[in-house]
Order: C-alpha cells, then structure tokens, then sequence
C-alpha cells in the first residue's frame, strides 16, 4: 500500500459519475466476476430471457450478480447458498433462493435447479459436485443447453466428474478469468461495469479509512468492504 503508484496509462479509465472514488473501488472487483463471465465469456444475448443459477450467493460477488444477470436480461435467477440472512438479501434483489442446508428445500428444488440453461459457479469442489451429477441427470430435456462457468472456488480446486454427463448431455464447462478473458477484453467491457457502478445500479456496503490508519484497521470487523484512502 502506498499513498502513490506508477500505472500504465493505457490501463487507466475516466470516472464521469459523482459516485464516490471508495465505492468504486469496493464495488469494481466483486462485481467484475459475473460481469466478465457473462459479457466476455457467454455473450450477453446468451442469458436473455434464460434462466440463472448462481452457486455462491451469499457473498458480495453473489449478491451482485444476481443483479447482473437481471441487468442483463435474465427471466429467472436462482441463488443457493447457506447464510439465511444474506440468502435473504439476495430475495430481495430479485432472486428465488435455496439454502443448501436445507436437505428438504434442496431436495425440492432440484427439478428446478436441472432444468436452468447457465450456472455461475463460485463453489466448484464437492459442492460443486453435489449439484452438478444430480442436475444433470434430472435434465427434463438432456439437449437442452447447459452453460456452466467456473468463476471462484471457495469449496474446493478440483471436481470429479463422469464422463458420461458429458457424453448424455448438452454440457458446456467454461471458466472465467484472466487467462480465458484477454487483458484488451477486461479494458473493452469495464466502461460498461463502471456506468453500472456510477449509476448506482451496483454498489456494496463500503467503509473508508485513511491510509494513515491502516495499522489500527487492519484486520478490520466490519461485513462491509474496507478500502484505505491516501
């Protein structure tokens, strides 16, 4: 951390809105997982008026695409996670909500959960595993395209899976980062995730500390996102 820094300027993009420079900062990341994922990686005239799973939807960058995926035309969006409080927070943004702790709730809406057409995927591991076999097998119409982006993996680095739910299934597995999305990609889309940021359309709850502070901030309690200002 350092009060200033050297930056490449062709990596640099203006800020038009009044939106403060802290929630910017706090917002940007969280929100750029599903952005990119959908804009960059599934083409955002794939997710109109389809119908969207987000595994991890608890977490800021899961409460934040629930809105996205709306933003950008999803007819549906489904978020399973484990926090009541937050799955609540999520509802009220706009999303149908399973707790994944719930054996009888998730038992009950696998059917449903089979039958969406893109999973944004912030689990992976085993709990990963336990939707994807199971969705797979109950899919009503198995031709029926299933896009299935790998986007974080907070439960684990590596799924096992038969080889035969690719074979019986309209499965695709993608995964969204840099690597699988170019540098010169992330610059042509951020314009567009800044606008939502500036607007107000995405924000998280933000704390600002001076930079000077850091010691006695650092680590901080609080559920909000900290940033540091010089």
């Amino acid at each position: 951390m350092a009060e200033r820094t050297v930056v490449n300027s062709h990596l640099v993009l203006p800020l038009t809105g009044d939106v403060a420079p802290e929630v910017v900062a706090a917002t940007v990341n969280p929100a750029m997982s599903s952005y990119m994922a959908i804009e960059a990686r599934l083409g955002a005239e794939n997710i109109k008026d389809k119908t969207v799973l987000i595994l991890g939807v608890t977490g800021n960058v899961g409460r934040l695409a629930v809105t996205i995926a709306k933003h950008f035309g999803a007819a549906k969006v489904i978020g399973v996670g484990r926090n009541p409080e937050r799955l609540a927070d999520a509802q009220r943004l706009g999303a149908e909500v399973v707790n994944m702790g719930d054996e009888t709730a998730l038992k009950q809406a696998l059917p449903t959960l089979a039958n969406v057409d893109v999973v944004l995927d912030y689990l992976w591991g085993d709990a990963t595993a336990q939707f994807m076999v199971p969705m797979l097998q109950q899919r009503e119409n198995r031709s029926q395209p299933l896009t299935w982006i790998e986007i974080g993996s907070i439960a684990g680095q590596t799924v096992a899976l038969p080889a035969a739910a690719l074979r019986s299934t309209n499965l695709t597995l993608i995964g969204s980062g840099l690597g699988s999305i170019s540098r010169r990609d992330f610059l042509g889309n951020m314009p567009g995730l800044l606008a939502l940021i500036e607007d107000g359309t995405l924000a998280v709850a933000t704390t600002a500390y001076p930079l000077s502070t850091v010691h006695e901030n650092w680590p901080t309690q609080t559920t909000a996102r900290v940033v540091f200002k010089p």
